[in-house]
Parts: C-alpha cells; structure tokens; sequence
C-alpha cells in the first residue's frame, strides 16, 4: 500500500527556519511573557544565547554588536515563521491581538526540553511535523527509489571553474563562458554516471543555460564579445544555481524548491534521519543521503523506530549500541583516518572530513559520530584501546578559520576539536 494513494505530502507548509531550537526558545519566550513584542525580544536573546542562525559560529564571550536594521529584519522574519509554525501544531493560542499563551501541548513539549534534553524535544517536534505532512516519509522513500544502489545517497555537484582548473582571468568572453559550461557539464555527466549508475546527456538542458544567459545579457550572442567583469560572479552563481535546480528537479523529481529541500533535509539532519554535507573529501559539492529505514516490519535492534504510518510501515533511525558497535566503529576510524593521511600527507588531518567519511560508510547521525568518538576517547586516555588518538584544537596549516564557521564543530568533553591523529599500539 503506497501512503500517498490516500494522502499528499505537504512539504511547504513547514516555514523556513532550520533549526528545530526555535520551537523551544518561541515556546519558552511565550511562557516568560504574553505580549507580542516581548516575546520577540525575550526570543532575540535566547536566539543569540544559542547561537541560532547567523549568530550559530559566535564565541561564548564576545558582545553581541548593535543589531543593523537588515539583521532585524532578518529576526523578525524567523520569528514570524516560527510563530506560524506553533500555531499550525496547536503549541501556542491567541485569544486577544497580540497576546499569545501556551497550550497544553505546548507546555508539555517546553518541559520535554527542560527535562529530557534537546534530543526527545527533536523527536517529539518530528512527530508533529510528520503527523501533519507526512515530509520526511516522502524524501526517505524518493531518496531510497531514486538511487537504490548506493543507500539512496543523492549528489548535488557543485564545480566552480578553479576546480575544472579555469583561471578567473582566461573567463574573458562569451566562448570562455560556453567552454566552461561545456566542459562542467562533461563532470556532471562523470558524477551521475559514478554515483547514480545512469547515463544522463546533459547537452540540450546546458543550451537551456546558454540561452538563459543570453537572455539576462550576462553573455552576448558572438563568442568574441566580452563579458563585463562586474558581472563575473553572478554568471558562475547562475550556472551553480541552474545545475542544483535541475538535479533536484528534473533528475530527481523532487518538485519542490532547493530552499524547502534544504529545510527538509537539515531538519532531518538534526534528527538523525538524513545526513548532509558540502564537504564530503572526495566529492564536490553537496551529497544527501539517510540513515534510517522505512518497512513493514521489525528492525535490528541497531535502529530504533521513532514513528508508525497509519498503514503500519515505520520510521527506523540508525542508533546503535557502543557497546556492540565499539568494534566496527574504532575499525573504521582507523581505516578511514589513514585514507585521509595518505591522500593529505599529513599526520594529524582535519577531524570533520573524518566524521564526513565514517559517518557515511557506517551510515551513523553526526550526533552518533561525536558520541562514539568521545567514547573512545575515553578509552583511550585509560589505554583501553588497540589505537591512540590525539586530538587537537588547531587548525591544519592550510586551513583558515573560515573553513570551520559553515561546519558543525565536534565537541568532545567540552571542547571543540578540529584535528585527530591515530596511531596503531604496538604491545610487543
């Protein structure tokens, strides 16, 4: 029985926020205060207090600066959403302009916070997301159907022209422009064929391009005739831009935009149902896939079922015990470290290109990867373990500051780490 013959998923009905601690700091802000606008200022503070958003990288420590009139807006906005949001899950009530309370529902959700941590407060959020739209069914399922060879893992390839080996300066004119789409498109082509296992022509969708090009006169109709260099980076986001919408689109079928498939998925990310990343070591660009199953049936007791379909198929996530997945994951770490060592040439690599590759080959949440690795981290500080790691807080020589602000930061007892390094223990 397919769920969506009786039922539509509605996937834009979720607002565009991403993380699901916004629900929290709404509904504790709702419990402070009634009026509108103290809710939202009591909210802007738990937001920085947090570090959601834009202010999600900021050091504990550092002064929050004066807010710009577009910051606040951008707050506003959020805030809006997240109200919406609540209100569509019965959370919150309005009863007089501009007053708002706390349902019962809302209340008993605030307390799963406070009590149990922020991970049952994400799966009892999960649960009123699907049991209004049905969302994360939809992408699990169509992700599992659209690449079923390889865990239905997506690929969203992301190839600026320095990664094809084009020099900003030699993209002078219309040809330059055209060569690059041409030769971009013969590495979309490459890619598909590698992580989809099908054979795509891309020929006539990248004359689409072109014409679009043309028609927004960012390239001109002779291939001598000179692009003006102001608009250089809207031409290369166009063309990012145009192969995103068109893998999610046309060759996957998803018929949402990227902007509410990226809600999905980083939802879902937070969760633990998919994982996503840019900077996967291997691939440029963007790839999505899940770690958790839908069937009708009973799971190993590595997953836990978090929700039942009313036509009884289940939401399994990959949650396995330490205690007897130690073995593969500290195989693993090991493995996958040295790998990076080889291709770096570097004793100590970068900890979440590690995370990015373990994370993916034993199909583990990001939350899962941190948890495992400060278990055996512990062991290892007590030398309980066939390995030593090391890890550190620097940064690799290369690497700048700025790499690290679009990623998750791994926190292992207390502490961010960037850098690991593994040594096998010789006991004889």
């Amino acid at each position: 029985m397919d769920i969506f013959s009786h039922m539509t998923p509605r996937l834009t009905d979720t607002k565009k926020f991403y993380f699901l601690e916004y629900f929290y700091i709404l509904l504790k802000s709702i419990e402070k205060f009634k009026n509108v606008n103290a809710v939202f200022e009591h909210f802007k503070t738990l937001k920085e207090n947090l570090s959601l958003g834009e202010s999600r990288y900021k050091k504990i420590g550092i002064a929050a600066e004066e807010l710009t009139n577009k910051q606040l807006g951008r707050y506003k906005y959020t805030f809006k959403e997240v109200l919406e949001e609540c209100a569509i899950y019965g959370l919150i009530e309005s009863t007089v302009t501009n007053q708002f309370t706390l349902t019962t529902k809302g209340t008993k959700l605030l307390n799963t916070y406070e009590v149990k941590g922020s991970e049952s407060f994400n799966e009892q959020v999960f649960k009123l997301i699907e049991s209004e739209s049905n969302g994360f069914y939809y992408f699990i399922t169509s992700f599992y159907n659209i690449n079923p060879n390889n865990g239905g893992m997506l690929i969203f390839p992301i190839y600026s022209p320095l990664k094809l080996h084009i020099q900003k300066n030699s993209l002078s004119k219309t040809g330059d422009i055209i060569q690059y789409t041409i030769k971009l498109v013969q590495k979309l082509e490459h890619d598909i064929s590698i992580h989809l296992n099908i054979q795509y022509d891309l020929k006539s969708a990248n004359e689409k391009l072109i014409l679009r090009l043309r028609e927004s006169n960012l390239i001109g109709n002779s291939d001598f005739e000179k692009i003006m260099m102001k608009d250089y980076n809207v031409i290369i986001k166009r063309i990012r831009d145009y192969w995103l919408n068109y893998f999610l689109r046309e060759i996957y079928n998803i018929k949402v935009s990227l902007s509410y498939f990226d809600i999905w998925v980083y939802r879902a990310k937070q969760i633990g149902i998919l994982n996503t990343t840019e900077f996967y070591p291997t691939f440029s660009g963007k790839i999505v896939y899940p770690v958790s199953i839908i069937f009708n049936g009973e799971a190993s007791n590595d997953f836990k079922r978090i929700y039942k379909y009313f036509n009884d198929e289940k939401l399994y996530i990959h949650e396995p015990k330490w205690s007897t997945f130690q073995e593969s994951f500290i195989q693993e770490i090991y493995n996958s470290y040295f790998d990076l060592k080889r291709s770096n040439r570097s004793y100590f690599i970068n900890l979440p290109d590690l995370a990015e590759i373990v994370c993916y080959k034993l199909k583990l949440s990001y939350r899962t990867f941190t948890e495992f690795l400060g278990h055996a981290y512990q062991l290892n500080l007590k030398n309980k373990l066939r390995i030593k790691i090391s890890l550190e807080a620097d940064r690799l020589p290369f690497e700048t500051k700025a790499m690290y602000l679009t990623r998750d930061p791994i926190i292992i007892e207390g502490k961010q780490r960037n850098i690991i390094a593994i040594d096998l223990i010789n006991n004889e």
